[in-house]
């Protein structure tokens, strides 16, 4: 539906949010009257946020949609509240500029704000520059690693000597290869009682401290995607004293869920950067409370249920995370920060480092808004997701609030 009528709903204008009132969304704005017919939504008291921004999309189309495909991201996208996110396929590199004008116009079939990240180097091989200028005159928001490692430090040195050019950001998830070493958990207690491949911090620090110094010496502004230790923010925080440009982002599910997950064995757990200890997890939200951490992540990175239905070491790595982040995170960033901070956290400030404009909430501007009852739980069911995957680490709990629908792009959905 284009037109509708939320009544008895809490708009968030001007950093919080006002007491129960009607909202009138004809054509993509909040007005003061609709048209006769239009249909009403007893919200109930539910918080009409401004819509979600995602750092970290992955719809696989076209190399792999036999997995996932942008329609079914779009869903996704729609039924998590997000009205635009930052894409970065693993699996189609954007290392030239028709690989970006493609994209672009699948992407505007759907009417939502996506940026699109352009790869350094040709298929994130770390061999050959790519079209990095031409790739920036024609819209990318910034170039990406594809989460690989650029092992090749000389390399790393031409890519962002030639991106500097542009005055674009580059964007790296931290984690050194030859360190990681097929590990698959966090270095710890748990991975050595459960006898399982393990990854130590340094790989992540190591890796971000080489990426800090040569951001340092070029001066180009750099991003750390997915960080998942309390050191790596200590990094950050010293490079910013000496007037390093570098942003951060945490992802989700490290901010709910720590390394003790491994004794369940589930495969939905394997995900690229491992949950890392209690400690680590308390230092992320520390990092947010302080305003160390920019942004929160999503990562929806969607796997076949057949890759993820295996033995945990025998997992593709990934997991997905639109439709469920909000009333996922809700309360807890309520309880801990403010709600004027949690849609900084996921929606302001993602779309500020993707040079896409905010979404907000006012009258007689275009209007993106996601309404949550925040005190309605939620059972995560297979029925929940879009598309045919399933790899979510909180499959089968109870979340303790509850999307209601989406207003994204002029477009009413139920949930």
């Amino acid at each position: 539906m284009r037109n509708v009528i939320l009544d008895n709903v809490r708009p968030f204008v001007d950093g919080k949010f006002e007491n129960p009132t009607k909202m009138c969304l004809v054509d993509g704005a909040w007005v003061d009257s609709a048209p006769e017919g239009t249909p009403v939504v007893d919200a109930k008291g539910a918080l009409a946020i401004p819509a979600l921004f995602g750092l970290g999309l992955d719809f696989k189309e076209p190399l792999r949609d036999d997995i996932y495909t942008f329609k079914d991201g779009v869903d996704a996208m729609r039924r998590g509240g997000f009205y635009g996110g930052l894409y970065e396929s693993c699996a189609n590199a954007i290392d030239d500029s028709l690989k970006l004008s493609a994209i672009q116009q699948i992407s505007a079939k759907y009417g939502l704000s996506i940026a699109f990240l352009g790869a350094f180097s040709n298929g994130y091989q770390c061999k050959d520059l790519s079209e990095m200028v031409e790739l920036a005159q024609g819209g990318a928001a910034g170039f990406g690693d594809g989460n690989q490692d650029c092992s090749r430090t000389r390399f790393l040195r031409l890519a962002m000597e030639y991106g500097s050019m542009t005055g674009k950001r580059f964007f790296f998830m931290p984690l050194d290869d030859s360190l990681r070493h097929h590990g698959l958990v966090h270095e710890g207690c748990y991975a050595d009682t459960l006898g399982m491949k393990a990854i130590p911090r340094v790989a992540e620090t190591i890796a971000a401290f080489k990426i800090l110094e040569m951001a340092r010496f070029l001066k180009v502004p750099v991003h750390f995607k997915q960080v998942s230790c309390g050191e790596t923010l200590r990094l950050i925080e010293d490079a910013r004293k000496i007037g390093v440009d570098v942003t951060c982002d945490v992802d989700i599910y490290h901010l709910l869920i720590d390394d003790s997950c491994l004794f369940n064995l589930d495969s939905n757990y394997n995900v690229p950067m491992p949950f890392r200890s209690a400690e680590d997890r308390e230092a992320l939200w520390k990092g947010l409370e302080s305003g160390v951490v920019n942004a929160i992540s999503v990562n929806h990175d969607p796997v076949l249920r057949q890759d993820k239905e295996v033995n945990f070491e025998d997992a593709v790595p990934g997991a997905i995370s639109l439709e469920v982040a909000l009333p996922a995170l809700w309360k807890s960033l309520c309880g801990r920060l403010s709600a004027a901070r949690a849609v900084e956290l996921l929606s302001t400030v993602p779309a500020q480092l993707a040079g896409v404009a905010p979404a907000e909430i006012r009258k007689g501007a275009a209007t993106n808004l996601v309404l949550l009852d925040p005190d309605k739980p939620m059972q995560v069911s297979h029925t929940l997701f879009a598309g045919q995957v399933r790899n979510c680490p909180l499959l089968g709990q109870e979340l303790p609030s509850k999307i209601l629908g989406s207003y994204l792009g002029g477009l009413w959905t139920e949930v």
